[in-house]
């Protein structure tokens, strides 16, 4: 499908040792081997997690061009160890693993971790991770997310972040670690429309809720059957 189709593959990589073990036992290659063997690596492939990856194998995958999905959250709750993110390379997105939704609170934590771990990034270095985002997503779905210009997709949110010390250009990435919060969103709007506008949601959230809560039931009934 993957040539097919011109696409890419979404897959967690390495997230446990056990998984570098079983790919090594049963098929004598690393995780990383066996998906370059059957032309999965590519420049629109994300690798989630690659907590366990070795060095060799991070090159070969940075070589293939392909995204590395951090989850530090995820990471953490699991207790499957840090990933070596600070070996990913340039091509290196942010992510949640489902542990939540709110960006803010994981880009806050890939900077703690990473601080804790002495992986030597900065909060430039994930202010320009969580840019990476909208850049693969960019990509991925042929539309312009860096700006207001004409085609630009207008996906965007307002931010009411009344700072007790100057904010520019120099000192944003540390605003965005140390003051900004999801609770400093004003308004989004998607796609030239805003769904929330002055903090006031356009969407029916009763319904929503409503529908989650069915869908979830759905899914435990299937784990408990499992």
């Amino acid at each position: 499908m993957i040539r097919e189709f011109d696409a890419g593959l979404h897959i967690h990589v390495a997230e446990d040792a056990f998984d570098v073990e079983d790919a090594n036992e049963k098929y004598g290659a690393g995780v990383v081997e066996r998906l370059a063997s059957h032309g999965a690596l590519n420049a629109k492939t994300i690798l989630a997690h690659g907590t366990h990856l070795d060095d060799r194998e991070i090159q070969n995958a940075r070589a293939a061009g392909v995204w590395f999905a951090h989850n530090p959250r995820s990471n953490m709750n699991n207790q499957v160890g840090y990933a070596p993110v600070a070996k990913f390379g340039e091509r290196v997105v942010l992510g949640t693993d489902g542990i939540g939704g709110d960006m803010f609170e994981e880009v806050r934590a890939a900077f703690f971790k990473s601080r804790d771990e002495g992986a030597g990034l900065e909060a430039s270095d994930w202010l320009r991770v969580l840019a990476n985002n909208q850049r693969m997503a960019s990509a991925a779905f042929g539309v312009d997310l860096s700006g207001l210009g004409t085609g630009a997709a207008a996906d965007l949110i307002v931010l009411d972040y009344d700072s007790p010390t100057p904010l520019t250009t120099e000192n944003l990435a540390s605003h965005l670690v140390f003051g900004m919060t999801s609770a400093s969103v004003e308004s989004v709007m998607v796609a030239g429309k805003f769904i929330v506008r002055d903090r006031v949601s356009a969407l029916d959230h009763e319904d929503i809720y409503a529908e989650a809560r069915k869908a979830s039931e759905k899914l435990w009934a299937k784990l408990v059957s499992l």
